[in-house]
């Protein structure tokens, strides 16, 4: 297999300060990636951003449990990320997968070598793989930390050549990200 490169990306790149989808920092995400890609690497894409995307296509009409307005977001907006995803990876002629994981994923031995097995297939065909935790099923105990440590897991995976965190979380960037260009 060619060198691979995970990318993770945080929601709060995905979307801008009102939390609605930064369509600017997407499109250059992609186009960046596509260019690797045609470089000769391999790259899988770790994105957060479905319950952001899904609180920004859904308002919510009755009250409910935070863990089933968690659920109701992040279904809706697994759609609508991949919807996003699918539409600018297309205009660089790349066809992209999902695939969500829990915890349980990496500890099930069966489920870790599906898992490799299906991104192994996905990649081999030039299929970007986008990643997210399965968040409609993950709750409490099964749930990763965040999507960093799901990003290490699938680069740990597949011995991937590089892992690159793109967030604007602080304590992990080197300058202030609200002022410094992408």
């Amino acid at each position: 297999m060619t060198r691979l490169i995970v990318v993770k990306v945080g929601t709060n790149v995905l979307t801008d300060a009102n939390g609605s989808p930064d369509d600017r920092f997407s499109k250059q995400l992609v186009a960046d990636i596509a260019a690797v890609q045609r470089s000769g690497y391999a790259v899988i894409l770790v994105s957060s951003g479905a319950m952001g995307f899904g609180r920004n296509a859904l308002r919510i009409l009755k009250p409910m449990s935070a863990v089933a307005e968690r659920q109701v977001y992040a279904a809706i907006g697994h759609v609508e990320l991949m919807k996003r995803y699918s539409t600018l990876f297309a205009t660089h002629r790349l066809s992209v997968a999902q695939v969500l994981a829990t915890k349980q994923d990496f500890h099930d031995r069966d489920h870790y070598l599906n898992m490799r097995h299906c991104f192994m297939a996905l990649l081999d065909q030039r299929v970007v793989p986008i990643v997210n935790e399965n968040d409609v099923v993950s709750v409490s105990e099964l749930m990763f930390t965040d999507n960093d440590e799901l990003a290490s897991l699938v680069a740990a995976m597949l011995n991937a050549y590089r892992l690159i965190i793109l967030t604007n979380v602080e304590g992990v960037f080197a300058g202030d990200p609200t002022t410094s260009q992408l």
